[in-house]
């Protein structure tokens, strides 16, 4: 009887794997006998599947991926991270030309309206309440392309989420453009798909900025790479799981909106509204994308001073030191070791560590054993956590606070997309300011 074979990796790269969504779509397609454990990198688009070759093949798991709507393909560990993006961007054009068929439309439908309306407000805002919003028969033909067009890149993403019993962004969205023109508000549904095909090239757009960053001071995918595994920071962790709580629980809130006040209250379509956009907020994508952007790109940064960090655990726990020491980074559970030339071999001065250990008991690579190093180590550290603090206070802010709004009938659904999309372009934005490393003073 043969040996059991040893656990094989399968490095992935996923074209249009921007959010927490298509992230939990592919773990939930590879959640099969065989695969032990998977690794994502969203800034990278790369997923590490480490995998049984005796139960399920390498081709079988891109086979899984693919029936996600998601193109994969395996690439070696020392590839760059922009250098197979033609996928990607025929996907990006595309997605561009039905957005701006969405806008387009939606703007001859506002005009239409605006002729015959009372006003450009109402025309433009409309009204959210039992009778809905009486559209010019044309503007409604209008709105209805308009939704159709903003709608259509996304339906399959939404037809496989739900192949495999997900609400993701796709499906809400979907759902609440499709709820919204049924209760009359067709502005309001024209308005919610093309929002999210903008949010959609802006998280796109945004998150490609950050990658074009770490490769323009890096040449390849931050961190340890091809030299062992990533930590993940504590708060990655508590993200999702606390992602994994907030969108069923919001999805069931949103249900309770829209069919418990009505009772009281006999205001079936005005809640039924509000409902709609507990949906929309359902999805936690500025909060999940938060973390990871901020991680890459301080790893980045800081691998451009010759500070090699494994991942954003380290990171995360040598923020929590006072004195920026080894013996301190040490109690802090972070292994300090000083290389000068850590790919080319294991020799060099140790900083001060009698004991080397070896390469995969250690967190932090120091490439060169000046004293300031460590300072930069340190207060490198704590920059990253207070911006990590940063983020996540601004997407749960923006979500408490539009959640709260719903109740009372205070934010219209469209405004609603665009708050949630600030917040996620916003969260990217500022964790790419860690590309730029500052020396301490």
């Amino acid at each position: 009887m043969s040996a059991p074979s040893e656990p094989s990796v399968a490095r992935l790269h996923v074209a249009g794997m921007d959010c927490a969504d298509e992230a939990a779509l592919v773990r939930h397609a590879l959640a099969r006998p065989g695969v032990l454990s998977l690794n994502f990198d969203l800034v990278g688009r790369r997923v590490d599947v480490t995998f049984d070759p005796d139960r399920i093949s390498a081709a079988s798991i891109l086979d899984a991926v693919a029936a996600t709507g998601l193109t994969a393909h395996t690439h070696a560990a020392g590839d760059h991270v922009g250098d197979d993006h033609a996928h990607h961007d025929h996907h990006h054009d595309t997605a561009k030309w039905w957005a701006v068929a969405s806008g387009v439309t939606l703007l001859v439908g506002w005009a239409i309206d605006g002729i015959y309306a009372d006003s450009w407000t109402d025309a433009v805002f409309g009204d959210h309440g039992q009778d809905g919003h009486a559209h010019h028969p044309a503007a409604v033909a209008a709105y209805a392309v308009s939704a159709a067009a903003g709608l259509f890149p996304m339906a399959p993403r939404a037809v496989a989420s739900l192949r495999f019993r997900r609400l993701d962004m796709h499906v809400l969205v979907c759902l609440s453009a499709i709820g919204a023109a049924a209760i009359g508000q067709w502005a309001e549904a024209a308005t919610v798909a093309f929002l999210f095909a903008l949010a959609h090239l802006m998280e796109a757009w945004s998150i490609e900025r950050a990658r074009h960053a770490v490769a323009d001071l890096v040449g390849h995918e931050p961190g340890w790479g091809a030299d062992g595994g990533h930590e993940a920071a504590p708060v990655e962790r508590w993200i999702e799981r606390f992602a994994a709580v907030y969108t069923p629980l919001v999805t069931f809130a949103a249900l309770a909106v829209a069919l418990v006040p009505p009772f009281f209250d006999g205001l079936w379509w005005d809640w039924f509204y509000r409902g709609l956009i507990f949906l929309v907020l359902a999805c936690p994508c500025a909060l999940v994308i938060s973390t990871p952007v901020t991680v890459v790109a301080a790893l980045t940064s800081a691998a451009r001073r010759g500070v090699l960090f494994k991942g954003g655990g380290p990171l995360e726990r040598a923020a929590t030191v006072r004195t920026p020491t080894i013996a301190a980074l040490g109690e802090a559970g972070v292994n300090v070791q000083c290389r000068t030339h850590l790919r080319q071999g294991y020799g060099g001065q140790d900083g001060g560590q009698a004991d080397r250990a070896p390469l995969d008991r250690v967190d932090v690579v120091l490439t060169c054993d000046h004293d300031e190093d460590l300072v930069f180590l340190v207060s490198h550290a704590r920059r990253a956590l207070r911006v990590i603090r940063q983020n996540v206070a601004l997407a749960l802010a923006t979500k408490l606070a539009f959640l709260i709004s719903a109740v009372f009938g205070a934010a219209p659904l469209w405004l609603a997309v665009l708050a949630d999309t600030g917040a996620t372009v916003a969260v990217t934005l500022n964790g790419l300011r860690l590309l730029r490393a500052r020396t301490p003073g």
